[in-house]
């Protein structure tokens, strides 16, 4: 399967164009969805694609066709955002975070209404009680069931201390059970699944360059807490066993954290997203084949010193701590460097040139994003390359007249 950049076949392919923009390298993505389908065959386990990860529907589609009958369903982001997808014939949507808005639960009530099949999350009785109250309000004979997934805590917690991020409010096996039987207890509630998601496996690399003290410490997080993560979690699947509920799905896990939580029996799919396009964060994971299939171009407008080269743009950077991995990679041609006391730019981003490589004004330069997803907030498009050719222009969210939070 080929799968390359070619810089000098990218200079050519790019002159003349319109720059910022962003390429997805189409014969890497099927290489990554080869990847993530081999696990997935080989465990038994359907794949749920992370939309946020995305934020294309065109790439959403792709890699829900291209995957195979393992590739199941979009984890989404945002009521509104489940709504425009199911609108565009997206369904099997599982919202990944819980909200408090009355105009969203108007929305997914609308959405159920219309038999859409979009399970909402929570983790707490007071966000219950908000669906709840919004179902009352309609008192609607026959309505549907409002579709819950219950979001469990994953984080290990050593000698009280909390590894992992802050997400769910259940953070024990009782806590589940709690929720569980209120939502039991009243009849406009169906407990479509559970989710359990492990940041400090599918989230945290231990090979990140920018912290390299640091390392062998996740390293040893990482090892210990797969089996606290597993007992977790085979509790739940023993207790809904004991009750006697089937689930429609036990969603756990990441495109770090793949393999890991693909081993579990009771999980029954797994949530992948930012290993389709493979952004530099999911590099520093060991065992990792995927390709590099996405990455932005700028423009050298200036030569303002010696070995210095200045672009027009540049600063897509990343959201979570504010770390030097979190700053895009320079990629192409290799050998150019950020100058760190500017780093990248709203509007322009200096970059050391090493004199081997001839960079002229008007040639682009690739860079990687750290996260895939984030900055389709950026671009209205996307150019999707085979055989470094642009075979087509897709639109993001954006470029659709979409913006969700």
């Amino acid at each position: 399967m080929k799968c390359d950049w070619s810089y000098e076949a990218l200079r050519k392919m790019l002159a003349g164009r319109d720059l910022p923009g962003v390429l997805v390298n189409m014969d890497c993505l099927d290489h990554n969805i080869h990847q993530v389908r081999t696990v997935a065959e080989k465990y038994g386990k359907n794949i749920r694609i992370a939309s946020k990860s995305i934020r294309v529907p065109y790439l959403l589609s792709y890699i829900l066709e291209n995957g195979g009958s393992n590739f199941k369903g979009l984890m989404c982001y945002s009521v509104k955002e489940a709504a425009y997808l199911h609108s565009i014939g997206f369904d099997d949507l599982l919202l990944a975070y819980p909200t408090a808005s009355e105009s969203d639960l108007e929305i997914y009530f609308s959405l159920r209404q219309k038999k859409a099949n979009v399970s909402l999350m929570v983790d707490s009785r007071e966000q219950v009680d908000l669906v709840l109250s919004c179902w009352n309000k309609k008192q609607e004979r026959g309505a549907e069931k409002a579709k819950i997934c219950i979001d469990v805590d994953m984080s290990y917690r050593p000698m009280g201390l909390h590894l992992g991020v802050y997400r769910s409010s259940i953070l024990s096996l009782s806590g589940f059970e709690k929720l569980l039987d209120y939502l039991l207890s009243k009849d406009v509630f169906e407990v479509s699944g559970v989710m359990g998601y492990e940041a400090q496996l599918a989230g945290m690399g231990e090979q990140n360059p920018f912290s390299p003290l640091l390392n062998p410490v996740k390293k040893i997080i990482k090892k210990l807490s797969v089996k606290d993560v597993a007992k977790k979690r085979a509790s739940i699947a023993a207790l809904m066993e004991r009750k006697d509920i089937s689930l429609e799905f036990f969603n756990g896990g990441g495109t770090g954290s793949l393999n890991s939580t693909s081993e579990e029996g009771w999980i029954s799919e797994v949530t992948v997203g930012s290993g389709f396009l493979q952004s530099p964060l999911f590099d520093y994971y060991p065992g990792n084949s995927n390709k590099p299939a996405l990455a932005f171009a700028l423009q050298v407008d200036r030569i303002p010193g010696e070995g210095i080269l200045t672009c027009k743009s540049g600063g897509f950077v990343a959201s979570g701590e504010t770390t030097p991995d979190k700053a895009p990679v320079p990629f192409l041609p290799e050998g150019l460097a950020i100058i760190k006391n500017e780093g990248f730019g709203e509007v322009q981003t200096p970059l050391k040139n090493p004199a081997y490589l001839e960079i002229n004004i008007g040639d682009p330069l690739l860079f990687r994003p750290a996260k895939a997803g984030e900055i389709a907030e950026r671009f209205s498009h996307y150019s999707l390359i085979r055989d470094y050719y642009i075979e087509k222009e897709v639109e993001t969210y954006r470029g659709l007249g979409q913006c969700f939070y």
